[in-house]
């Protein structure tokens, strides 16, 4: 994985938590799950040795413990400052939701009901669409302000990915139409997705400059 110095925003997700452990194996999520398992810690690590040599300057984690945990495993090896914004969080799920896990999350989870629901509604705890798309046009527009003065790594998780992708890739387009089509794009923990400032790029002789997706959970170092 070589780049050049243009603007980027390198987004990777959480290393595995106990939460992620608990769900694949059906069993409780304990008082403390939100914590990365021995597993995750190891690729957190392994993460920050992938990304040397990418010319990165800047951690910007979630406030939520797995993926400041996975934050400090990455400046651990090379060396940055971790910075957080409050709003990188992982979609919010309604409190039916969180209240019936394990077995019976599923037919509370926001991929759901979301899809075929009006973009300002919301199950009781969760966030809507509308709230949800907000939120990620905030952090954007802080990352890519960052991004105009350091190449940044930004700790995040699964549903915020996949939402900030659909921002990306539909504009004001975007709607609940496009969740379960985006939510197609699988992102491992600690995969990593790559978004790279272009601004002489031109196809077939259209300009397209922007903001372009040049890599997807890439998981290589996994």
């Amino acid at each position: 994985m070589s780049h050049d110095r243009r603007p980027a925003i390198y987004f990777v997700r959480h290393g595995e938590s106990v939460a992620n452990v608990a769900d694949r194996d059906g069993g409780l999520r304990p008082d403390d799950s939100d914590r990365l398992s021995d597993r995750g810690w190891e690729q957190a690590r392994e993460l920050g040795r992938r990304l040397r040599g990418e010319a990165l300057e800047l951690i910007v984690a979630s406030p939520m413990r797995r993926a400041q945990e996975t934050a400090a495993g990455i400046a651990e090896v090379l060396g940055l400052a971790v910075t957080t914004d409050p709003e990188l969080y992982e979609v919010r799920q309604s409190d039916a939701f969180y209240a019936a896990l394990p077995a019976g999350a599923g037919r509370h989870a926001t991929l759901s009901w979301m899809p075929t629901a009006d973009p300002s509604y919301a199950e009781p705890g969760a966030e809507s669409f509308d709230d949800i798309t907000a939120r990620v046009r905030r952090v954007q527009r802080r990352l890519h302000a960052d991004a105009d003065h350091r190449r940044v790594v930004a700790v995040s998780h699964h549903g915020f990915l996949h939402f900030y992708l659909g921002v990306a890739l539909f504009g004001d387009d975007f709607g609940p139409r496009h969740v379960l089509p985006l939510y197609q794009m699988g992102h491992a923990n600690t995969g990593i997705s790559i978004f790279e400032r272009v601004d002489d790029r031109v196809m077939d002789g259209v300009p397209l400059p922007g903001w372009v997706l040049t890599t997807w959970n890439d998981r290589a170092h996994l």
